[in-house]
């Protein structure tokens, strides 16, 4: 008899972590451009999601104060890969957006991202590859709502 529903979803809900972790833990977010600590690669993957964010809006996306989310993106900014704006209708809330050298450094990372996956993965053969892709956009489709 097989698992049940509920049981799957906490064997996913357990093994996400870990696989992350262990993905993570063999590739640093770091490459000749981007060398940044995991709570600033936090922000740039929330900032390089869109057109950009308000520091609220970061804020509760990474689940930190909005004086924390300042002082990840006053270094981010410091280092060229951030800019700040004031946001046209009203100056008061300040926007965050990647900046041409974060956007570059950026790919170059996710470049370094598909080689490691690529390490990663290479153990599986090309039938389970073709599973593993289907199955997390599957998971990304549940999880966004698309």
């Amino acid at each position: 008899m097989g698992r049940t529903r509920d049981e799957d979803i906490a064997l996913i809900a357990g093994l996400l972590p870990q696989v992350m972790g262990a993905l993570m833990s063999h590739q640093p977010l770091r490459t000749s451009a981007l060398d940044v600590t995991m709570a600033q690669g936090r922000v740039l993957m929330v900032v390089g999601h869109g057109p950009g964010c308000t520091m609220g809006e970061l804020a509760s996306r990474l689940g930190i104060g909005v004086s924390a989310a300042t002082g990840l993106v006053d270094r981010l900014v410091e280092r060229g890969v951030l800019e700040r704006d004031s946001d046209p209708a009203d100056r008061r809330v300040v926007r965050v957006r990647m900046s041409p050298a974060g956007i570059q450094a950026g790919q170059e990372w996710y470049a370094a991202q598909i080689l490691h996956m690529g390490k990663a993965l290479s153990a599986l053969s090309d039938r389970d590859i073709r599973r593993v892709a289907e199955a997390t956009n599957l998971l990304l489709r549940a999880v966004t709502g698309e």
